[in-house]
């Protein structure tokens, strides 16, 4: 998540709007997906017992579409086998995290993960997140490593996830379909207005794009914080935030599950403070229990 997100309103005052994906309304009351990493809030890994019971308190809420980051803390396999344990009709997201130290161990244990598992519970692989936007890797290296992936893992939809002004043509080329990360909150919008800017950086995104499916695969609104112009961290506005998404017919993940208080502060403070459940396991609204 960066502060680059305001490019892209200069975009939209320029004319550069195209119109929206069009996506069947689901039924309100129901968030599309959430992004989940199987850490507790001091950073330790989840066991397959609470990686089970976040699950199923996700399919409770409706919740039928999962993102993840990393192959770490033998998430996946934990994830695949508490969405059978609960009686299935969920998919996963999952991710290799690239631009560290890691990155040949990340992919060996995806390879290792994906074998023998049930394919229609894979909605797709996810190369990195935000690797540009952070610095880690130029737009030509993910490419690159977006097509050494797919080299491996052919039977699946296969991209990277960045910023509207982290990608770059090379990266959207290598893509089969475009997961973008974008964050009203440091738009500087208010809670009221979150979605419609949202929906106005998609349609500016989309010529991005070259017709590819676009999947927001981060939106969400931090309940602590300072403040950024119009955009003020707090329960309410996550609250309006949620409620918007889920009456809406954009396919997103909402970012995140949890508080995440291993985190560091990052821009305005807010970094660990996006879950819609804080540290202790209670959720902050009465939209999602």
């Amino acid at each position: 998540m960066q502060l680059s997100y305001f490019l892209f309103a200069t975009l939209l005052i320029v004319g550069l709007v195209q119109a929206l994906p069009a996506h069947k309304k689901r039924d309100s009351g129901s968030l599309w997906g959430i992004t989940y990493t199987a850490k507790g809030s001091d950073g330790s890994c989840h066991s397959p017992e609470q990686v089970s019971e976040f699950i199923k308190r996700f399919k409770d809420n409706g919740i039928k579409n999962i993102r993840t980051y990393s192959q770490e803390c033998d998430q996946l396999p934990n994830i695949l086998d508490a969405i059978e344990k609960n009686g299935g009709g969920m998919k996963v997201l999952t991710a290799v995290w690239i631009g560290g130290d890691d990155d040949d161990k990340e992919i060996a244990d995806l390879e290792k993960n994906l074998k023998g598992v049930n394919k229609d519970l894979i909605s797709g692989i996810a190369v990195g997140n935000e690797a540009v936007q952070g610095g880690l890797m130029d737009g030509g290296k993910v490419a690159s490593k977006i097509k050494e992936i797919k080299e491996k893992f052919s039977d699946f939809k296969i991209g990277t996830v960045d910023t509207p002004a982290g990608f770059s043509s090379d990266m959207v080329e290598a893509s089969d379909i475009i997961w973008v990360n974008i964050h009203p909150f440091f738009g500087g919008v208010s809670a009221d207005e979150a979605i419609k800017n949202l929906e106005e950086q998609i349609s500016s995104f989309q010529g991005k794009a070259s017709g590819k499916d676009i999947i927001i695969s981060e939106v969400g609104w931090p309940s602590e914080g300072e403040s950024n112009g119009n955009a003020k961290p707090g329960v309410d506005g996550l609250s309006k935030v949620v409620k918007a998404l889920m009456n809406s017919d954009i396919q997103y993940y909402f970012f995140e599950s949890h508080d995440s208080k291993w985190k560091g502060d990052g821009s305005f403070g807010v970094e660990p403070h996006w879950g819609i459940i804080d540290a202790n396991g209670k959720s902050k609204i009465s939209e999602f229990q």
